[in-house]
């Protein structure tokens, strides 16, 4: 479904020079597939999502969706970013629906549809509340919601937990793979958990320290659902060692240099 093709991004960094962010990335994420991206800070992890988004373009190489090559942004493609990004003059009904009614694709039944996936996210009674009314998961729940609710094939999440403490992580965590489970779709998700990426995902794919490469493409064995009591498990532990020797071992290699 998602294909990237040897692709490279490179930025002009602010001295004039230029910074290799990505250098022949290739992968691809079948339809339905929970894909979790790992790596060191800076790695090109959110650039990486930003090309499947069409938000920017690939210095080289090519991303494509079902053989079309991204050109911008797509209505069947949604983003959820580290910060919930909400509207802090509307309440939570009008966040969620906002895109749907930017895009000119609201009806009547958009509304509704809206209040069902707010109660699926256990935010019935929610609805006329503003942002600053509720916790940080409540808001990150919303942010979900409003993706969701564009019925997307792909859902693309940048670290989407990372400012949670770890009680409403794991929450989360736990809250979105119930929500996948019942409307799956392609998830390209990005973390520096490995932990969460292990219990997450179905493929944990493992990015090298700057310029970013594909260094691992670790399949995860646990079976669905999926609870925090398989991390005890030794398939677990053993994907979660592999991922983390990968990274280390980045991580010295480019110190040593």
């Amino acid at each position: 479904m998602i294909a990237i093709e040897g692709v490279g991004k490179r930025f002009s960094g602010r001295d004039g020079g230029a910074v290799q962010a990505l250098e022949d990335v290739s992968l691809t994420v079948a339809p339905g597939e929970f894909v979790a991206v790992v790596g060191a800070s800076g790695c090109g992890k959110s650039t990486l999502l930003r090309l499947i988004a069409g938000l920017v373009a690939p210095s080289a190489g090519r991303v494509a969706i079902d053989g079309a090559q991204v050109t911008g942004a797509r209505t069947d493609t949604a983003m959820v970013f580290q910060a919930p990004t909400l509207l802090p003059w509307a309440d939570v009904l009008k966040n969620v629906t906002f895109p749907m009614r930017l895009m000119r694709r609201a009806g009547p039944g958009t509304e509704d549809a809206a209040r069902a996936l707010l109660a699926r996210a256990g935010l019935a009674g929610f609805e006329g509340r503003l942002p600053r009314e509720l916790s940080g998961g409540m808001q990150q729940r919303v942010a979900i919601c409003r993706a969701l609710l564009q019925q997307p094939r792909i859902l693309l999440m940048d670290e989407p937990f990372g400012a949670l403490d770890a009680l409403t992580r794991e929450e989360m965590s736990l809250e979105l793979l119930r929500l996948w489970t019942e409307s799956p779709m392609a998830v390209v998700f990005v973390t520096h958990s490995i932990s969460e990426a292990v219990l997450l995902a179905d493929r944990v794919i493992v990015m090298s320290p700057r310029p970013g490469r594909v260094v691992d493409d670790v399949a995860i064995p646990l079976p669905r659902p999926r609870s925090f009591d398989q991390e005890g498990l030794p398939a677990f532990q053993a994907a979660a060692r592999r991922i983390r020797d990968h990274i280390f071992r980045g991580q010295a290699a480019r110190a040593a240099a």
